[in-house]
């Protein structure tokens, strides 16, 4: 059964992404995979986790623009060029993408205004004014960027509220990577302390 996988806030972490996704046994040509945004910085390879993306692109998935390739194309622009062979990659990425019952965003919207109008600081970086309003759209909206216990949940658990479903676990912060099952409301974690496969847990949400 094809599946909607998504996941968020990587920050570096390509080998936990690695296990996460064969331990979910994550098929190209069947399910449809969103990455959320926030690849890299923070944590130990950006670089290579940006390889994995584009690949993981090029066979089907779908990959969001963060804040931080968002910077990392501001820092090129002004003639930094620590990304500069990556500008065309990250420039391809989409603030949003809408895939009914979903809106995947990497850290959310101000709800009731249509999505083509949504400023792009807003879509990349909002917090309160979202977590604060109830959704009015017809979507689900899953998102990253705040880490979700920030939100008062416990450290490695999603955060869930009508139509809003937050999927940062705490990888910028070395805590857990998680990739998110929404066909099956599922949570495959990792604690990034102890990257074996064979400490990646499920969890029902």
């Amino acid at each position: 059964m094809a599946r909607i996988l998504a996941i968020s806030d990587i920050h570096g972490h390509v080998d936990a992404l690695h296990v996460l996704l064969k331990y979910a046994n994550y098929q190209s040509d069947q399910d449809e995979l969103f990455l959320v945004g926030d690849y890299i910085d923070k944590g130990p390879n950006s670089e290579e986790t940006l390889k994995a993306v584009e690949l993981l692109v090029h066979e089907g998935a779908y990959a969001l623009m963060g804040n931080h390739e968002k910077c990392a194309l501001d820092d090129i622009a002004i003639g930094k060029t620590a990304w500069i062979k990556w500008k065309t990659f990250l420039q391809s990425l989409p603030l949003y993408i809408e895939r009914k019952p979903f809106l995947f965003v990497h850290a959310g919207i101000r709800t009731g205004i249509p999505l083509h109008e949504q400023k792009i600081t807003d879509l990349l970086t909002i917090r309160e004014p979202f977590f604060n309003q109830p959704v009015q759209e017809d979507v689900t909206v899953v998102f990253g960027h705040t880490p979700t216990n920030r939100l008062g949940v416990n450290v490695g658990s999603l955060w869930k509220q009508q139509k809003k479903i937050g999927i940062d676990t705490g990888a910028g912060q070395q805590q857990y990577l998680s990739l998110i099952d929404l066909t099956n409301s599922l949570q495959y974690r990792i604690l990034l302390a102890n990257q074996l496969d064979s400490q990646v847990e499920i969890l029902s949400f």
